[in-house]
């Protein structure tokens, strides 16, 4: 069995930046492709998993890792639902 050589994303990961104090969001479920994360402000957030490459930033160098999805990625790779029903429909629908 082939282990990865990168870091996942965390059950809980924190969206500081967004504009709302204190907002996280919660892994619902995963696949090694894509995965459902439930915010506390009652939205579901469905993506298509992406890596990164190690980087260097701001002298700082990062491992190859899991990154939850930016602004960029939202309407393309990543999708944000109030409907929970809506959010596992598009989720059972990523390949």
């Amino acid at each position: 069995m082939k282990t990865e050589n990168y870091e996942r994303l965390p059950e809980v990961v924190s969206l500081n930046g967004t504009g709302i104090p204190d907002l996280t969001a919660k892994l619902v479920k995963r696949t090694k492709t894509k995965a459902i994360y439930y915010r506390w402000d009652d939205v579901w957030e469905v993506f298509r998993i992406k890596i990164s490459e190690e980087a260097k930033i701001f002298d700082k160098t990062y491992p190859k890792r899991e990154v939850y999805p930016g602004n960029e990625d939202f309407g393309k790779t990543a999708w944000c639902y109030s409907d929970e029903t809506l959010a596992w429909k598009m989720y059972n629908n990523i390949p």
